[in-house]
């Protein structure tokens, strides 16, 4: 494992709060996308909502990983990130592109 006990147990405790904080943020930008629903920014709205899902999740996992020691969880939780973090911001960039085209 990467730290000893006592160190693991605070470091749970921080990503769990990381992960409420995002899943508050969620919540909020899911409320602005549904708000703004049937105009262009709403589908923006929602990938962000989607990236903060995708963090939250991401903590909530490696708190578990820290708490029970398991450095699989770790792993699994990187990938994850990685992967939903990089179509996140490919699809993200396509809709200000195609908000700025729509303006021109």
């Amino acid at each position: 494992m990467l730290f000893q006990p006592p160190f693991n147990n605070l470091l749970a405790m921080l990503l769990a709060g990381i992960a409420l904080l995002a899943a508050m943020l969620v919540c909020l930008r899911f409320r602005k996308a549904y708000a703004l629903a049937g105009e262009y920014q709403c589908a923006i709205w929602f990938i962000r909502g989607i990236r903060c899902l995708i963090i939250a999740l991401t903590a909530s996992v490696w708190a578990a990983g820290f708490y029970w020691q398991q450095s699989w969880l770790l792993i699994i939780g990187l990938v994850i990130l990685a992967q939903e973090l990089y179509e996140g911001f490919v699809l993200s960039a396509a809709l200000r592109d195609g908000q700025r085209l729509e303006k021109s």
